[in-house]
């Protein structure tokens, strides 16, 4: 497990490597796509795709220690999957949306497996990060964007545990969740 510790003015943020699990679920990844079926060539490209993109999977707990402190989950797969998927895309549209969709369903399962109660609000809510948090991104190679994202493609950032409440969420006058509170 690695450690990198991020000290600033306020409180020293820790990020901690966790490991993060992802599991390749058939269901959940149809609902994700929108699709009742897939064709069996597709089906047997997904499962190599997913082990071989496990070791690009990285998530880090981001804490200053204590049992008040409620931490973030950082979550993402790194550039090579990026550029693998994109690639899949320029050669076919349909199959670039497929493996796109597998990389979404990678980071959504491996965020729930940390944070299970995310799964019953079907989300995830984006913190707006603090300055501690931002230093923490930055030792990471992250960079965070205005539009509130990471400079990945495939990411999420949340409350560890989660926090069951829409009004911490960045995406709360955006989001059209039927869940929304």
């Amino acid at each position: 497990m690695t450690t990198k510790k991020t000290t600033t003015k306020d409180a020293p943020l820790v990020a901690t490597a966790i490991a993060a699990p992802p599991e390749f679920d058939l269901f959940t990844y149809c609902e994700l796509s929108g699709e009742t079926r897939l064709e069996h060539d597709l089906l047997e490209e997904l499962e190599p795709r997913f082990d071989g993109w496990q070791q690009h999977l990285k998530a880090y707990r981001l804490s200053a220690g204590g049992e008040k402190d409620p931490g973030f989950v950082i979550l993402w797969l790194e550039k090579p999957v990026e550029d693998e998927v994109e690639g899949i895309w320029q050669d076919s549209p349909s199959a670039g949306m497929a493996f796109h969709n597998l990389a979404i369903h990678m980071v959504m399962s491996a965020v729930q497996n940390l944070v299970p109660e995310l799964a019953d609000r079907g989300c995830a809510p984006l913190p707006k990060p603090t300055k501690e948090v931002l230093a923490a991104f930055k030792k990471l190679g992250l960079e965070w964007n205005k539009e509130g994202t990471v400079n990945r493609q495939f990411a999420v950032f949340t409350n560890m545990p989660a926090i069951a409440s829409c009004g911490t969420c960045m995406l709360k006058a955006k989001c059209e969740s039927p869940a929304k509170d």
